[in-house]
């Protein structure tokens, strides 16, 4: 996937398509998300088939929300167990700001095919998971202390740390900058927060309308109309049926997520009476490169003021930082337990040895077992540096918000691209309300607006639903698959790509080598103008396997 960023940052989404649809062995959550979000962009004839792989993410989103949720209502032990899990399996557990955001994308996705109420549910159902989320950071942070407490009494394990701080050679400033340290946590979106509440503004929920902006002004009290929706909502709804404009939300999304790298540092512990170098491999977040802040969008004869909502480049390294202290815990505990192993079998060696010696035997057989300790030691210290540095790598690094009331029917939209060119294409407004979406790469952008007719699915016989197809469990994965993740030790497998979530049993006939989407039932969507489309069209790597204990075994006795 980081091969392909250069291929995406320039607006080749066929490449990356083919490049996500290479780069994954096992089809999980991951994968759905990157491949429904390059989809949405290639246009809107292609929501369809983004929706279906983005509602695929969903479903395994819910069973990962269901698993969690009963964790954490049984024991604190599975917390526990999850500091000290390998952190890495062919499955995906969401990071926070990625839950939020699948939400968000869904429902942009619904309101490109004029499906209002759907992307009304997408809003509720952000709200619901990020009590989840909560949650488990509590339990998380919580289970470090402990874990942390109980390495201390131990004496294998007493120099364990979970501060950063005490790893020398980690670059802390990547997490440490101004931004960052404003966010009040890694997965309350004010972005999402604000669209949700346009949403339920333009279904006439006031109730539900108002918290979202008031979470958005919480988050971000700097934005200026946020504070001037919440003011205006009541009257907005109670003039609805009223108004004689196009009340439009502008929503763009710029820059790119920067890569989460392996980073190795050597780190002295103490053994015995002496000192030993150890390599670590910690998860780092790349310094961000580019940036572009929309200096010009134009509609029509009106200017529009984005103004920076949400910055996703932050809430990624927010939720690093508050992961490392599981990281680095979880590191040198490993490793203190592993130089103790060795110690103990080189002392065992060496008895072993003075004693064949004494009786003038030959020492073959303790030399023997001296590298049959070194092996296992070394097989353990490389397992420690297995590290999980998998995200959502299309995502944007920015989102920007504007919100104008423009005139109904066909609207000329200008805007300067991060090359500097000046791009323009004509949108339809309805009357009512509007999102125009712009994702800007380096010389291209994509648009996408709500209520666009080629966005709607094509319609087909009736077919029979799929049977969900179920995987078996995975065999046996490595030296620590015994300390299984907190999340990951009981969640359902995920569903491989025919097994794709079904919305309705209508399935429309899509091209070779495109997923089918169902599309939901539309209810009370805002009219469909029947103006020519507003949107356009722009046209394997295998996981780490440590290697077999068992192979070295026999590379080391022939």
């Amino acid at each position: 996937m980081n091969e392909s960023k250069e291929q995406f940052k320039n607006g080749d989404l066929q490449n990356t398509v083919a490049a996500i649809q290479g780069a994954f062995k096992d089809k999980n959550t991951l994968y759905y998300m990157e491949l429904g979000e390059v989809q949405r962009l290639q246009g809107p004839t292609q929501i369809p088939s983004s929706t279906q792989n983005l509602l695929a993410a969903d479903q395994l989103v819910s069973r990962w929300e269901a698993t969690t949720s009963d964790k954490l209502r049984r024991s604190f032990s599975g917390a526990s167990s999850y500091v000290l899990s390998e952190g890495f399996s062919s499955e995906y557990d969401p990071k926070p700001y990625e839950v939020t955001l699948l939400s968000q994308t869904l429902a942009l996705n619904h309101l490109s095919q004029g499906r209002w109420n759907d992307a009304m549910v997408e809003a509720k159902k952000m709200a619901q998971r990020e009590k989840v989320i909560e949650e488990l950071i509590q339990s998380q942070v919580t289970a470090v202390s402990q874990v942390e407490r109980d390495q201390q009494n131990n004496p294998n394990t007493q120099g364990a740390t979970s501060r950063i701080q005490n790893i020398s050679g980690y670059p802390i400033n990547l997490l440490d900058d101004e931004e960052t340290r404003s966010l009040k946590n890694s997965y309350q979106n004010p972005g999402a927060y604000y669209l949700s509440g346009f949403i339920h503004e333009s279904q006439g929920e006031a109730s539900l309308a108002a918290p979202g902006y008031r979470l958005a002004i919480e988050l971000r009290p700097q934005v200026n109309f946020f504070k001037t929706s919440i003011a205006k909502l009541d009257s907005n709804i109670a003039n609805q049926s009223k108004k004689s404009f196009a009340d439009t939300l502008i929503i763009i999304d710029t820059g790119y997520m920067p890569k989460i790298i392996p980073y190795q540092i050597s780190q002295s512990f103490p053994v015995g009476n002496t000192s030993r170098l150890v390599t670590l491999t910690f998860p780092v977040i790349e310094k961000s490169t580019e940036r572009f802040r929309p200096a010009m969008v134009q509609l029509g004869d009106r200017v529009a003021n984005p103004e920076l909502v949400a910055n996703i480049d932050s809430m990624a390294r927010k939720n690093l930082r508050d992961e490392m202290p599981a990281y680095v815990l979880r590191a040198s505990s490993r490793a203190l337990v592993s130089l103790a192993a060795q110690y103990a079998a080189d002392r065992a060696a060496q008895q072993a040895a003075n004693r064949k010696n004494q009786n003038n035997q030959n020492n073959g057989n303790a030399a023997l077992i001296g590298a049959i300790a070194g092996m296992i030691t070394g097989y353990t210290l490389q397992a420690i540096n297995v590290t999980d540095v998998r995200h959502w790598s299309t995502l944007p690094a920015q989102t920007y918000m504007a919100r104008m009331g423009l005139p109904i029917g066909p609207t000329v939209l200008k805007y300067t691209l991060p090359s500097g060119v000046l791009a323009s294409q004509t949108v339809n407004l309805v009357g009512g309300y509007n999102v125009v979406y712009i994702r800007m790469f380096r010389n291209r952008a994509i648009v996408l607006t709500s209520n666009d007719p080629a966005a709607l699915p094509s319609k087909a016989p009736v077919l029979p639903t799929p049977a969900a197809v179920t995987p078996e469990p995975k065999a046996f994965e490595g030296t620590f698959a015994g300390f299984k993740k907190l999340w990951g030790g009981s969640q359902d497998p995920q569903p491989v790509e025919e097994a794709s979530p079904v919305v309705s049993p209508v399935m429309p006939i899509a091209p070779v080598g495109i997923p089918v989407v169902v599309p939901a039932p539309v209810s009370n969507p805002n009219p469909i103008p029947s103006n020519s489309p507003a949107s356009i069209n722009i046209e394997e790597a295998k996981p780490y396997e440590p290697p077999s204990l068992l192979n070295s075994f026999q590379q080391l006795f022939n």
